[in-house]
This record gives structure tokens, C-alpha cells and sequence, in this order.
């Protein structure tokens, strides 16, 4: 249960491929929607996309990895580009973009390390992000996939030294990346106030995770000093979201026992700033507890909940446009069973915020199937659900969608 560096695509060995090392998948996904305000009404997206991953072992046993995905979404074509933003018109268009590229392998027999663009995983939890500080995500179109299909690789320095049963992990941040948002004039972006653009920065962040794994549980303890994410807007000139540098301290502890797997982490944020506050700086402590429950044959039940505590709490936090209470929870149900020698999955997830679960979230069930040697589809439905200010304004987004994919 360790933290761990993640594969967003299938591994090499898995498939075969013409050129040695050089794989790919091809996607062609159609999402159909239920809002009815044009031009966002009925298809919405028909996106083409392609990735395409190369892995190369050195005889000294080091690897380079790297993974590039391009898409186009012709719906703007279909429909005409007139009709919709600019902003939306230049983040869902179309994109290429490197994912990861790095290169990793053991200096010594204990000490290993891995540089370059990368996913690294802290915490267990697949839906709510509480020690999961390292990687932005891509929110373009919120509650379609899953986290681990979200995160954003960043350029790392990550080395591991073993000590028996622990391994100590500095990290050096090279590349300060925040997340995607929806862009102004999306359907997911629903106010008349255009998003205020990240700030740029070139500085360099660290982290440093110990772990230790034993027999039925694992624990580890992080602490990072980074740019918070979520950052706050600056009112000059024009306006600017800056990503001010935050102290993080958390830990993570899993224990398996038989069917069961217990989960919890814990993480608090010093040097947070907000919108409507200024330069007053917060702390917030975050806990999640959750369990995984795998005793009936060929299906996975979990159940995450989460609870985030503003310290110092101030009342100028409670605006209109984003209120933030002094404490908030949110709650993740997932169900998951294969079928078929597991070439059908079925998938359920329903997440929830505060703390009588009334203050909206969304569920999502969807199946996927593979029809043929590398050939595969994903059929689902996303159901948005009303509750709070922000819910509120896209509880009518619902959507279903169908994604072909053929791996070669």
C-alpha cells in the first residue's frame, strides 16, 4: 500500500507493438448531453484522441520512459466555432501535451532514483484528495474520471534510500503546474466573470515522504513545501490567481485485515490565503477515514469520508460566489464487480459533500468491456446533484457518454 509512482497507461509488456518499446491507443469518445441551452445541448464533445508511450531498458538496467497524448474534439466543427467562447474554443479544441518523461533506475543496491515529468501518488484514497498534494488535475469537465485518470505529471527529482523495512524519499519540485479549470464560457463554467489566469513561477519546491511497509499495514508520514493549488485571486489591473507557498504535514496508515482494508490520512496546511481575506494567512487540518471491502468474489465496496477544518476562522469567507464554511466533509461511495472472466466491469460511484450530505456532489455508473484483443469500450452516465451555490449552477450538466478504444 506504499506510495507509489503512477502508471496512467498500460505497461509495455502487456501489448505488442511494431517498433520496439513504442506502443498506443487510439480513442474515439462521443458524450451526449442532457443541458439544453445551446450550443451545449445533445452531442457535445466527439473527441479523437491518440497516445502514444515509448519505454526504453538500458543495460544497466535503468529506464526511460516517455508518454505524449494529442486530441481533437470536432464537435466546434460540427456545430461552428462561432458559436462558442474563445476561452473554450482553446482548452478543449484541441491539445498535445507530454505526460511523462523521465528517466529511473538504482544508483546502489538501497538507493534509487527516478528524474523527469512523473506522477507520484501519496495516500490511498481513489476519489478524495487530502496527503495527494503533488500532482494538479485536470478539471476541464469535473466528475467524468476517476483521480487517477485526472493527475498531471510535473518535472521530479525523486530519490529513495532503503533502511530495512523504511524507505526515505526527498524530492525536489521542478515544475510548478496547477490545475486545469473549467474555461470561461463552458458549461461547466457558468459565471459571466472571465477566469483569472495563474500566475507563472520558475522557483523550485521540495517534499520528503518515510514509509515503512510490515506485515498487514503500511504507514508513512509527508511534509512539502509547495504552492497551494487552489491559490487566490488578486484584484490589480487585471486579475491574477497566485499560488502562495503553504507547509504541509501529514501521515497516511493502512491496515489489511483478512476481506478488509482499513485507510486513514491526515494532513494540515499552514500559509493558506483566500480571496475575500487578503494577506490573512490560515491553517486547515484534513482527515479522511475510509475502508475497502473485497470479501465477495470478483467486487470492491469502499466508503471514504472526509472532514477539512479552517483555523482561525473568518466570516469574509462566507461570500456568495464561493462560500467556504470552517468545516466541510465530503463522502465517497464506490462499488466495483467483474464479470466474465473480467472482461466486463461494472462501476458505481457517488460522491457527496457536507456533513448531512446535502450540499451537492455527483454520481457516476459506467461499464466498461472489452470486445476484442485490444479493442475496448466504456459506456457511462453522470448525474449531477444540486445542494450548494456552486452545485446549483451545474446540477443540469448531466451526461452520458461512450468511449471506443483500440490498443496497438
Amino acid at each position: 500500500f506504499e506510495d507509489s509512482t503512477e502508471e496512467k497507461f498500460d505497461s509495455v509488456e502487456e501489448r505488442s507493438s511494431f517498433v520496439p518499446g513504442l506502443t498506443g491507443k487510439f480513442t474515439q469518445q462521443a458524450v451526449y448531453s442532457l443541458y439544453t441551452d445551446k450550443p451545449h445541448d445533445n452531442i457535445s464533445s466527439f473527441k479523437s484522441s491518440l497516445l502514444l508511450d515509448y519505454e526504453y531498458k538500458f543495460e544497466n538496467g535503468f529506464k526511460f520512459k516517455t508518454n505524449a497524448k494529442a486530441y481533437y474534439d470536432a464537435i466546434y466543427d460540427i456545430k461552428g466555432s462561432e458559436k462558442f467562447s474563445q476561452d473554450e474554443l482553446d482548452e478543449l479544441r484541441s491539445e498535445v501535451e507530454l505526460f511523462d518523461a523521465y528517466i529511473e533506475g538504482s544508483i546502489t543496491d538501497n538507493f534509487d532514483m527516478k528524474l523527469g515529468r512523473q506522477v507520484l501518488v501519496w495516500g490511498r484514497s481513489d476519489t478524495i484528495r487530502v496527503t495527494d498534494v503533488l500532482n494538479p488535475l485536470d478539471n476541464r469537465r469535473p466528475g467524468m474520471v476517476d483521480i487517477e485518470d485526472l493527475r498531471l505529471p510535473v518535472a521530479l527529482a525523486k530519490f529513495d534510500y532503503f533502511i530495512g523495512e523504511w524507505r526515505v524519499t526527498p524530492i525536489a519540485i521542478l515544475e510548478q503546474r496547477f490545475s486545469k479549470r473549467p474555461p470561461f464560457g463552458s458549461v461547466f463554467y457558468p459565471v459571466a466573470i472571465p477566469s483569472p489566469e495563474d500566475k507563472g513561477y520558475s522557483d523550485v519546491t521540495y517534499a520528503l515522504s518515510v514509509g515503512g511497509e510490515f506485515s498487514g499495514w503500511d504507514i508513512n508520514f509527508y511534509a512539502a513545501r509547495i504552492r497551494d493549488d487552489e491559490g487566490h485571486i488578486v484584484f490589480s489591473s487585471q486579475l491574477i490567481r497566485e499560488h502562495d507557498k503553504v507547509n504541509m504535514f501529514g501521515t497516511a496508515l493502512n491496515v489489511l485485515s483478512g476481506s478488509w482494508l482499513f485507510k486513514s490520512e491526515i494532513a494540515y496546511f499552514d500559509g493558506l490565503k483566500y480571496t475575500t481575506t487578503g494577506d490573512k494567512e490560515f491553517t486547515r487540518s484534513d482527515i479522511l477515514l475510509g475502508f475497502e471491502y473485497k470479501g465477495i468474489a470478483e467486487t470492491m465496496i469502499s466508503y471514504d469520508i472526509a472532514h477539512r477544518k479552517i483555523g482561525e476562522y473568518d466570516e469574509r469567507l462566507l461570500n456568495e460566489l464561493n462560500p467556504l464554511n470552517k468545516h466541510s466533509y465530503q463522502h465517497a461511495f464506490r462499488v466495483s464487480s467483474d464479470f466474465m472472466n473480467a472482461s466486463l466491469t461494472a462501476n458505481y460511484l457517488l460522491t457527496l459533500f457536507g456533513e448531512k450530505v446535502d450540499e451537492g456532489g455527483f454520481q457516476r455508473a459506467w461499464v466498461k468491456y472489452e470486445l476484442g484483443e485490444g479493442i475496448n469500450t466504456n459506456i457511462g452516465a453522470v448525474d449531477y446533484i444540486g445542494g450548494s451555490f456552486g452545485f446549483d449552477l451545474i446540477k443540469d450538466n448531466d451526461m452520458l457518454f461512450l468511449d471506443i478504444s483500440y490498443s496497438f
